[in-house]
């Protein structure tokens, strides 16, 4: 009783009990206020963002949807589906869904009905009704879908049946159908409501079949809901959120396959948004703890206005020293100890920004590793090993990513396919770029086609036999060089305001006889050489792809003979410099060619050392690429 009294005596016992009567009443009702604030707000926020996962996912399978369409007509049109060729084309769906890592399958089925050719995937206790589906593809003049029900969910398939045109008169002679199991599109939804963490979402055909319901664990029997509240609404174009029971619903309609509609239905539960204002109450409530504990000591020691800032400016650059940098610095003022507090503060700052930075430049660095990684998967794994040949090759990148590539592949079996290239800027953007100009090389020489299956083009022909004869082989040159130009048109036709472009060389070898038939697209001179020196240089033959559509690019030939190396590099090599500016330069190349030729492909190691040597502690502002081929 006696220390209570003593107590009640104080001056900051007295200081202490009246702040905190000020404070802590004033705080409860201010975090009371808050509670209703923050409800109403993260319902709002709630609603924008389930709108937002809506209509993400709705791009996202409208997207999967018009990519499914786009590729089951570009099976429609192969030659050996239009020419039912029933073994070229049963190769053709198997590889295609192999490339592709398909989970569906494909029929090839005529004008009467009858299958010609399927896919390995196809199984099905219950016929599909073929003809009168190429019945109603004829009627409607285009393609169309189709739900085709098992005996339970597991069999069920949604269908598209895309029409099989004859290539002079675009007469209807049959139909490609496309199939894909209800529980592969189930698995596709499931993946995207796990990424947006949401309780619910289902899939609705036009006719009101559930497609999709995250909320079931193992499908039995197919259901319609066309007799839904939420699924009626949806078939007839209502979309907006709905909030019953605790549940916030988005209906968003999707017009697919001749605008029919089909729809999602995305759910959300309130027990996040509950969740989250009991831990803002908790918050609120440790806060006014915090605040009275903080209000009472400082009141407490009022009187030692000088020792106490000093003190928990003390503690403050302890936690700071441990990592704390949302230690609270309560120091105020304007003398000398408030001058050191604001300093202390703004210092604290200062490092939370250095460390945010150090994140998002990790971050970066990060991705940009992820890049290259993804670049080094364009670039060959392994070079062709061939008797009587050797290649070798070097890149070395400026940054992560780079715009240079190389490439060596074999077109059939007769012929070596070399490319080296240089795509215009450098980086992310000269690496997307290098990707695609590389891929579409391989894709339009036919380096990618399974069998003999070669680029069609009105003004070249392809190899008819493998007992061509001169002619014939520069007809199936031509066909391979003909990339180039493929590339090109595609590259200025559909990419031109991106204004990139690449120079390369583009080289076809006779392996048997070592002819070479090449393009120069505006790129460095390729070198052929021997022990006696340097023989030819491959100067351009062409301007640099993607510059402009239906560009001219010359085909010139000559041979490799025995004991000949082909040279082929990037102008990063040429113009490498030192710390004093200096240029590597063409010049001091070739010299080093010619007199480390015996060297034979592994020249490229010894020509590495001397650019590393050259370059020094200097920047390394291009990629270096180099190639070699040696004929034994």
């Amino acid at each position: 009783m006696k220390l209570i009294q003593s107590f009640m005596k104080s001056i900051r016992f007295r200081i202490v009990g009246l702040l905190l009567l000020c404070l802590i009443p004033s705080t409860l009702g201010g975090i009371f206020l808050l509670d209703l604030y923050t409800e109403r707000q993260l319902k709002k926020i709630a609603r924008k963002d389930l709108e937002g996962h809506a209509k993400l996912t709705a791009q996202m399978i409208r997207r999967l949807d018009e990519e499914r369409q786009e590729n089951t007509a570009f099976v429609a049109s192969q030659p050996e589906i239009v020419n039912f060729q029933a073994e070229q084309a049963r190769f053709f769906l198997n590889e295609f869904i192999k490339f592709h890592q398909w989970r569906g399958f494909f029929l090839v089925v005529n004008r009467e009905g009858k299958i010609v050719a399927s896919s390995d995937g196809y199984h099905s206790t219950k016929p599909l009704p073929l003809k009168r589906w190429s019945e109603e593809v004829a009627q409607a003049h285009r393609h169309l879908n189709r739900l085709f029900p098992g005996k339970d969910y597991n069999e069920s398939k949604d269908c598209l049946i895309m029409p099989i045109l004859s290539p002079g008169s675009k007469v209807q002679i049959g139909i490609i159908v496309e199939c894909l199991p209800l529980p592969v599109i189930a698995e596709l939804v499931q993946n995207i409501a796990k990424d947006a963490e949401l309780d619910r979402i289902l899939l609705v055909n036009y006719q009101g079949y559930i497609y999709a319901d995250t909320s079931i664990k193992k499908y039995t029997n197919l259901e319609n809901k066309q007799d839904s509240p939420l699924v009626n609404q949806l078939l007839n174009n209502r979309d907006g959120i709905i909030y019953s029971e605790g549940q916030f619903a988005y209906l968003s309609p999707i017009h697919l396959r001749g605008s029919k509609t089909w729809g999602i239905i995305l759910e959300d539960s309130e027990a996040s948004i509950e969740g989250a204002i009991f831990d803002i109450n908790r918050v609120g409530y440790l806060l006014v703890v915090v605040i009275g504990i903080i209000v009472a000591v400082s009141s407490w020691m009022v009187i030692h206005h000088s020792t106490i800032p000093i003190l928990q400016l003390t503690s403050a650059s302890r936690a700071m020293a441990e990592g704390n940098l949302d230690y609270p610095i309560t120091v105020r003022g304007e003398d000398e100890i408030g001058i050191l507090g604001n300093s202390f503060i703004h210092m604290r700052n200062q490092i939370k920004t250095l460390i945010a930075q150090e994140i998002k430049d990790g971050m970066n660095r990060l991705e940009l590793e992820k890049g290259r990684q993804i670049q080094q998967n364009f670039l060959p794994i392994s070079l062709p090993n061939l008797p009587q040949w050797e290649i070798n090759a070097v890149f070395e990148p400026a940054r992560s990513v780079s715009g240079d590539f190389y490439d060596a592949f074999l077109l059939g079996d007769d012929y070596l396919a070399i490319v080296i290239g240089d795509v215009c800027d450098k980086g992310v953007g000269a690496a997307m770029f290098m990707g695609l100009f590389r891929s579409l090389l391989r894709v339009f020489s036919g380096a990618t086609m399974p069998g003999d299956t070669c680029i069609r083009d009105a003004n070249y022909k392809c190899r008819a036999s493998d007992n061509d004869d001169d002619d014939g082989k520069k007809t199936v040159i031509v066909q391979f060089l003909n990339a180039v130009r493929l590339t090109n048109d595609y590259i200025a036709t559909e990419h031109g305001d991106m204004v990139m472009f690449a120079t390369l060389f583009f080289g076809v070898i006779d392996i048997k006889n070592g002819n070479l038939s090449y393009i120069n697209a505006g790129h460095e001179p390729v070198f052929i050489l021997n022990s006696q020196g340097i023989k030819h240089k491959l100067k351009s033959t062409g301007p640099a792809v993607g510059m402009m559509p239906q560009s001219t690019f010359t085909i010139n030939s000559l041979a490799i003979d025995t004991g000949d190396m082909l040279i082929g590099y990037t102008d990063g090599v040429t113009d490498a410099r030192s710390p004093n500016k200096e240029f590597f330069g063409r010049q001091r190349l070739m010299t080093m060619l010619t007199e480390n030729f015996s060297a034979r492909t592994e020249i490229l190691t010894v020509i590495k050392q001397e650019l590393i040597s050259h370059i020094d502690n200097s920047i390394q502002f291009d990629d270096i690429t180099m190639i070699a081929v040696y004929r034994n």
